[in-house]
């Protein structure tokens, strides 16, 4: 898709200047904060509910940097990030995990995680901005929603079924959470974020070229780096990112306001992995009562072991 010849998100860039503050992202965006949360036919809350699910999934495979003063500045910033968006008010959560992977992730509803492999390459806050300024557009424009629900009802067999047991869809659609974290997204819904992300980071009064470095910084890495495996997999090649960039920003160069550029806070030197037991992850919904050890695995209960389990695999753990 060639991004300067798409009116929408060209648009996005015109009012970058001295009146930043007093742009409204709604009339920006062309979508209001009702049709954003009507996509797909689920609801602000139930998108909130799988997130969380998902994200608790997440934790059980990957834990937490146990590094409270890291986790809270990781959360202010990414919070001034997400009150520029037309969703504010979602209840925004951003972490750093325990992986060796260089990666980030976005569950629906607000969850935002970044592996310790990525935060450590960083060597701005406006690097930080542009990293979580990505995620926060994709949960904004649901794109992960979206999957999950088109996933879900293709395994369900039918659309009209998934309506007539809504707990069917969202458990369906919770199911296929780690499944979208190894598939990955389609490359318009990436470049998308990567748009947005720019205009959300510039919003927040960051420089707008912090995506830019990193994306500068994972080209440098190249394929061959195993840490990088499963960002080359589920994302398009950071040299195709940085040319539809190219191609949306280089009419507005002039346009750009300067931004900030931070020093990004490092992690605490004594931080190490957080104890699995830690970070339980939640249990299904309707979970079934415990059964003796030797008994086998209910199905709900089986699903989430397998669930937890590549994501471990995902992590590098």
């Amino acid at each position: 898709m060639n991004m300067c010849r798409n009116m929408l998100l060209c648009a996005l860039l015109l009012p970058l200047s001295s009146a930043a503050q007093t742009i409204d992202l709604n009339r920006l965006f062309s979508i209001g904060r009702d049709a954003v949360t009507a996509v797909a036919g689920i609801s602000e809350a139930e998108e909130i509910g799988m997130g969380r699910e998902i994200a608790g999934r997440v934790l059980g495979a990957a834990p937490l940097v146990n590094d409270p003063a890291l986790q809270a500045y990781v959360n202010r910033v990414g919070r001034w990030i997400a009150l520029q968006s037309e969703r504010p008010d979602l209840p925004w959560r951003f972490a750093v995990i325990e992986s060796p992977a260089i990666n980030a992730f976005a569950a629906p509803g607000g969850y935002v995680l970044l592996t310790r492999g990525l935060y450590e390459i960083l060597d701005t806050e406006a690097q930080l901005a542009g990293v979580l300024a990505h995620e926060i557009a994709h949960i904004v424009r649901r794109h992960h929603v979206t999957v999950l629900q088109k996933s879900a009802a293709l395994s369900a067999g039918s659309q009209l079924a998934q309506r007539d047991n809504r707990g069917a869809l969202i458990n369906n659609m919770i199911g296929t959470g780690a499944e979208v974290f190894a598939r990955g997204l389609d490359k318009s819904a990436e470049h998308e974020a990567d748009a947005v992300g720019i205009v959300l980071a510039a919003r927040a009064g960051y420089n707008p070229y912090g995506l830019i470095d990193v994306l500068h910084k994972l080209a440098a890495r190249g394929s061959g780096d195993g840490a990088m495996a499963l960002l080359f997999k589920t994302h398009p090649q950071p040299g195709e990112r940085l040319a539809s960039l190219a191609d949306l920003l280089t009419p507005q160069l002039a346009r750009l306001p300067g931004g900030r550029e931070p020093v990004i806070r490092r992690v605490s030197a004594a931080a190490a992995a957080m104890p699995a037991s830690a970070v339980a992850a939640p249990a299904p919904a309707a979970a079934p009562a415990a059964a003796p050890a030797s008994a086998e695995p209910q199905p709900a209960a089986k699903g989430l072991l397998d669930s937890i389990q590549q994501l471990r695999g995902i992590f590098g753990r």
